[in-house]
C-alpha cells in the first residue's frame, strides 16, 4: 500500500508555505527571443509545514507519522491551507454511460485556464445544470465520481473540500527542542501524483 489514508497533523504554524509548482523548458534562440513548452500536464504542489512549539503529544503524532510513512515512502493526506475548497467546478462527462468522472478544479486567468486532478476527498457534492444533486458514488481516494444511472445530456459540476496526497521530501526528520515540552519541526513535503 503506498498511500495511507490518514491527514498528518494540520496545526501547522502560522509562515506555512506552499503552491503549485510546474515545468517549463526554455530554450533562448539566438535573437534573444525564446520557445516555452510544458513539461507536464498537471502542476506539483510542495509544501514547507513548520510546527512550531508543539507539546509533546503533537511531537508525538508527527514522529509516528514520519515512521509510518518510512520517510519518503509512502503517501498519506495533507491540507493545503492556501486551497482546499471547490466551488462549481466544471465536469466533463460522458454521456449516455455510467463512466466514473475525474473531479477537477479549474484555474482561469482571462479566458485561459489550468486544470488540476483532486484527489484525496473530504466532501464533495455532484450537481446538474439545475442544481440538483446527482446520485452516484465518491471515490475518496482517487477523486472519481460514478453516477448511480448513465449521464444524460446537459452540465453538471462539483463543489466540496480535498486534501492533497503527499510524502515526506526527505528521510531524516529532525526536532529542535526549544524550551521544556515546546518542539519545533519544519517539514518539507511534496505532492504524490496517482497513477
Amino acid at each position: 500500500m503506498s498511500y495511507i489514508n490518514t491527514r498528518l497533523s494540520d496545526c501547522v504554524a502560522y509562515g506555512f508555505t506552499g503552491g503549485p509548482e510546474w515545468s517549463t523548458n526554455i530554450v533562448l534562440l539566438d535573437n534573444g527571443g525564446e520557445l516555452r513548452n510544458a513539461q507536464w500536464k498537471y502542476p506539483r504542489h510542495r509544501y514547507s509545514a513548520e510546527y512550531m512549539n508543539i507539546p509533546p503529544e503533537s511531537r508525538d503524532q508527527i514522529l509516528a507519522a514520519f515512521h509510518a510513512a518510512k520517510g519518503r515512502l509512502l503517501a498519506f493526506r495533507f491540507k493545503d491551507w492556501n486551497d482546499y475548497t471547490a466551488a462549481d467546478q466544471p465536469l466533463s462527462v460522458n454521456v449516455g454511460t455510467s463512466d466514473p468522472v475525474q473531479l477537477v478544479k479549474r484555474y482561469y486567468l482571462g479566458g485561459t485556464f489550468a486544470e488540476r486532478k483532486v484527489s484525496a476527498i473530504v466532501s464533495a457534492t455532484v450537481v446538474d445544470g439545475s442544481g440538483n444533486p446527482v446520485a452516484g458514488t465518491l471515490d475518496p481516494i482517487n477523486g472519481t465520481f460514478t453516477p448511480s444511472a448513465d449521464w444524460v445530456a446537459g452540465v453538471y459540476s462539483w463543489s466540496g473540500e480535498f486534501d492533497v496526497w503527499v510524502r515526506f521530501d526527505s528521510d531524516f526528520n529532525a526536532f529542535v527542542i526549544g524550551s521544556w515540552q515546546a518542539h519545533t519541526a519544519n517539514i518539507e513535503l511534496v505532492e504524490v501524483k496517482q497513477l
